[in-house]
């Protein structure tokens, strides 16, 4: 077992790690899945796997060695063994309390909205087979939620090897009526309270098995790495680490892999275990929420919580039109230090803002039709934004506010220096805008968090709205875009990011524009510093 001690030593006292937590066990179900010889759906035959069993068995070690008990199974023929292993899996874990991991390498899809893993003789010559044949991931969701409540559940899946073409069924007798039925890779899966799940590549998109001298796929090599190297580090954080390994080694490929992931834990989680090596007790240590990649929120004073925030590591970037055909207002390219800080996991919700309203007696913004709850807020001026940073300082005793032009660009960029965080080229399906790809585009807002996060943790930084920072605006960059402005002089307030009627262009990283400080309009929202 792998024992981490506590930098906080006193005297020859220490304690425990922060955010680790008192848990009554650790157990992993792990799988690999790479003999897909006899596999197939409707016309389409499975491609048999180089890496899932390598990827199985050395994750199934290296958990180990971190404390897990640890059930391995590798290339399972029927959905029935894969759910056999799912109830024995669960009836390791104790009743409430514990650490519950799933990892599988292998063959996934979705269809009709819900995300399938394939055992290795699925047999599906129809449409109606899928369920019968293939296991439905929220199938180990939910096994998982009810088994181990009040403890941390985590999913690891590195599947979507292949596109399965849509129109993989013969005997269909419209097959526009199953148009967008089937689609590549997996859909979005929202992580219950106190669990995470991450994916080897974003939402609809296909991921990269590795060179054929690799032995583990491209993400389970970074992820494998970061167990080792740095197990003693916030999840969140452990996960950026292999996010941004992997895109810088598929950068150069047509498809950039992405990986991508959905987080609802309540509590920080490592995976090192702490060691306790005092008998006398010491004050615990200050819980350090601003390690960078951490989520935190901030508690209100009704008790209810406020917007997710991410720490954005301290660093140095260049800003401004890089790779050239930008705005003469995105010149000079300069280099700009930005101080650690906090950012909005997301742009600010109509839920959050209209909270805010209610509570001071505001008028709530209209939604233009497009819906409420966790859609940004849009009609809100800069004035609304600042007022709605005011009142969160107020209820939490901390300082929000908007964050500066300078600060935006480096937290979208999260470390690139691309038009876009993912690369050059816009792509489908990674954004909201006019000619992203989506469902959403140049019709209306998406909800928060519809796309995968860029290697920050920070959602909807391309497209969607634009965001008000609390910068003034210039022709020119000259040193105001890494300062605030007061309310007194905020005629014209930068924002960034551009919105879902944009052209590609208009929501590069480095794209940017201004409004007047009371312009109420419905492309335009606001996420908060702190």
């Amino acid at each position: 077992m792998s024992t981490i001690v506590n930098k906080n030593v006193i005297s020859g006292q220490a304690a425990s790690l922060v955010g680790t937590g008192s848990y009554n066990a650790r157990v992993a179900l792990v799988m690999g899945f790479g003999d897909y010889r006899k596999a197939f759906v409707g016309k389409f035959e499975f491609d048999s796997l180089r890496n899932p069993v390598n990827d199985a068995k050395d994750m199934a070690k290296t958990l180990r060695n971190l404390g897990f008990d640890v059930i391995l199974k590798l290339n399972l023929k029927t959905k029935a063994a894969m759910k056999k292993a799912v109830l024995e899996f669960r009836l390791r874990l104790p009743k409430t309390g514990a650490v519950g991991l799933f990892y599988f390498s292998g063959h996934g899809f979705q269809y009709q909205n819900a995300n399938f893993l394939v055992p290795v003789q699925a047999a599906m010559p129809s449409d109606i087979d899928i369920e019968s044949e293939a296991l439905r991931t929220d199938y180990v969701l939910r096994h998982l939620e009810k088994a181990n409540r009040q403890g941390v559940n985590i999913v690891i899946l590195d599947a979507c090897r292949d596109s399965i073409p849509s129109d993989f069924f013969d005997d269909r007798e419209n097959k526009d009526l199953f148009a967008g039925d089937l689609k590549a890779g997996f859909t979005n899966m929202q992580a219950p309270v106190g669990s995470l799940i991450a994916y080897a590549t974003a939402p609809n998109t296909t991921s990269w098995g590795g060179l054929p001298t690799e032995r583990n796929s491209v993400y389970t090599k970074h992820l494998l790495k970061a167990l080792r190297d740095k197990p003693d580090v916030n999840i969140t954080r452990l996960l950026m680490r292999v996010r941004k390994g992997v895109i810088e080694e598929t950068r150069t490929f047509e498809a950039q892999q992405v990986p991508w992931d959905s987080v609802s834990l309540t509590d920080p989680f490592y995976f090192a275990q702490s060691s306790v090596i005092a008998t006398t007790p010491v004050s615990p240590p200050v819980q350090e929420r601003f390690e960078p990649g951490n989520v935190f929120r901030d508690r209100l004073q009704d008790g209810s919580l406020g917007p997710k925030m991410v720490v954005i590591p301290a660093g140095r970037f260049r800003m401004g039109d890089i790779q050239g055909g930008g705005s003469d207002d995105e010149k000079p390219v300069h280099r700009v230090s930005i101080k650690q800080f906090a950012m909005g996991k997301y742009e600010v919700t109509f839920a959050e803002y209209d909270k805010f309203a209610q509570a001071t007696g505001r008028e709530k913004p209209k939604d233009r039709g497009w819906g409420r709850d966790n859609r940004p807020v849009i009609n809100v001026s800069w004035d609304d934004a600042v007022a709605y940073a005011e009142w969160l300082s107020q209820q939490t005793g901390k300082q929000y506010r908007l964050p500066t032009e300078a600060e935006w660009e480096y937290a979208a960029r999260a470390g690139t220096d691309t038009k876009y965080w993912w690369g050059n080229e816009i792509g489908q399906n990674r954004a909201n805008c006019n000619g992203c790809g989506s469902r959403w585009d140049d019709k209306q807002t998406a909800p928060v968090g519809s796309f995968a996060a860029n290697p920050f943790g920070l959602y909807d930084t391309v497209g969607n709205v634009w965001e008000w920072t609390c910068s003034e605006y210039e022709n020119e960059y000259s040193g105001k875009e890494k300062q605030c402005i007061s309310k007194k002089r905020a005629m014209q307030p930068v924002i960034r990011g551009g919105s879902g009627g944009h052209k590609p262009g208009g929501v590069r990283a480095a794209s940017r524009d201004r409004n007047s400080h009371d312009d109420r309009i419905n492309i335009v929202g606001f996420r908060l510093a702190r």
